[in-house]
């Protein structure tokens, strides 16, 4: 048995049929027809095209071994087959490219479209499940250009996070793909706006009303999680933002964590969507974030030898101050970040390992530019002290392996927390550090 056919072989094919078709309909009408070696080679290009596919060695064998007499005989003849013959030659090819059309011995072609390399965690188990099965499909990465915002929401800079990923993994150059013209059988993203992104957005070519038209079947998987016992009843702010969620409405698939999660978002949606369509379309299948979670340990070639001097034998708290509470970011929240530190910084029996969410710095200097110079010096005090870990990477997994409880803000970071079974404390901004 062959190995599967690429699709993208599948459909060069079915375009060059398209072709000889024409052109043999074309030579029926014209006075002066094509040469008959200009049909033959279109037929030569398919049988060097497919020729090593199953399909090309069974079911269609005697389609092409017939049009190929006829074509043949036309050249040894030096003329243009008679009309009954193209006739017969047009039939065959309808014929095979129908018969094409509907052949299931396809590989598949995945396109991964992350654009923060922080937030690659909520799509790579899923892509390594897919590159490992080579046989079935062609799995891509194509990480994708966004820009901060300005307070007025136009772009003020741009980024590629290329050199942010995992070492070794192969990437295509988003310039050198039309996605369009490419048209993968399935696109996965992990970006749910369009314009109403806050603080960042995707360049628009990457919306998902206009990959919607790029694939056969889009792919949305929610980079936040919840907790389930957080997800009884919904507030009417979230119900908006999911709402003005362009994800939500273009998606073909919707991939949630658990059971709970899937439920409380089809009680939001069902308000815009009927619950036969939602049902349809989200569905419970475990986050890869969790799968990356449950595979994460202490790798000692993963830090910087000055981490692990700091780290030595004490134990590591996580430190996670989230980028939802910049939202409601006032004074007494900076004055909250400076009291913790300062608590850490006399408590030497442990290490303080903070790892501000990756968009921490942009939100504020979009939501709250006022405040952005204040935390800018306490992120310069910290840094310069160097008693502690400042951790900027977009690795979440590693500080969670290495750290032995978790303090900080609600968030996505603290539901995965919550699942390693470790100490954890949630941050209260009106309440001080004991001793402070």
């Amino acid at each position: 048995m062959g190995k599967m056919m690429d699709f993208h072989t599948h459909r060069k094919i079915l375009t060059i049929l398209g072709e000889m078709e024409e052109n043999l309909s074309e030579g029926k009408k014209q006075k002066q027809a094509r040469k008959p070696q200009e049909y033959l080679s279109f037929f030569a290009e398919l049988k060097a095209v497919c020729k090593e596919y199953d399909f090309c060695q069974t079911h269609y064998d005697k389609l092409l071994e017939r049009l190929s007499v006829i074509l043949e005989k036309a050249v040894r003849k030096s003329r243009l087959p008679v009309k009954k013959e193209l006739c017969q030659s047009e039939e065959m090819l309808r014929e095979l490219a129908a018969g094409l059309k509907q052949e299931t011995n396809i590989k598949k072609s995945i396109v991964f479209l992350p654009y923060l390399a922080s937030m690659w965690d909520c799509m790579e188990s899923l892509w390594q499940a897919a590159s490992r099965d080579t046989e079935h499909c062609n799995a891509y990465v194509i990480p994708i250009p966004y820009f901060s915002r300005n307070e007025d929401g136009t772009p003020k800079e741009w980024f590629i996070d290329v050199d942010k990923f995992p070492p070794g993994l192969p990437l295509l150059d988003w310039k050198t793909i039309d996605l369009y013209k490419f048209h993968p059988n399935i696109i996965v993203i992990h970006n749910p706006y369009e314009d109403r992104a806050l603080v960042n957005s995707v360049e628009q070519h990457y919306y998902p009303s206009v990959l919607k038209e790029c694939t056969d079947k889009l792919v949305y998987i929610p980079y936040y999680i919840s907790r389930d016992k957080d997800l009884h009843g919904t507030s009417a702010e979230r119900a908006e933002t999911l709402a003005n969620a362009s994800a939500y409405w273009h998606s073909d698939v919707i991939i949630m964590n658990s059971r709970a999660e899937k439920e409380a978002y089809i009680r939001v949606l069902e308000q815009w969507h009927t619950r036969e369509n939602l049902e349809k379309r989200i569905f419970a299948l475990g986050s890869p974030k969790v799968d990356k979670l449950l595979h994460a340990d202490r790798d000692e070639k993963q830090l910087p030898e000055e981490w692990l001097g700091l780290i030595g034998g004490r134990k590591v708290v996580l430190y996670n101050t989230s980028v939802t509470e910049v939202i409601r970011m006032t004074e007494l929240y900076l004055e909250k970040i400076r009291d913790t530190l300062a608590y850490f910084h006399e408590e030497r029996r442990v290490v303080l390992w903070w790892r501000p969410h990756p968009l921490f710095r942009d939100t504020v200097g979009t939501l709250n530019p006022e405040l952005l110079p204040q935390y800018e010096e306490i992120v310069k005090k910290y840094r310069e002290e160097a008693w502690g870990i400042y951790d900027e990477s977009g690795d979440m997994h590693r500080a969670i392996a290495w750290s032995d409880a978790y303090y900080g803000d609600p968030s996505s970071v603290a539901v995965l927390y919550s699942m390693t079974g470790k100490p954890m404390l949630s941050q209260n901004c009106s309440v001080r550090n004991k001793g402070h």
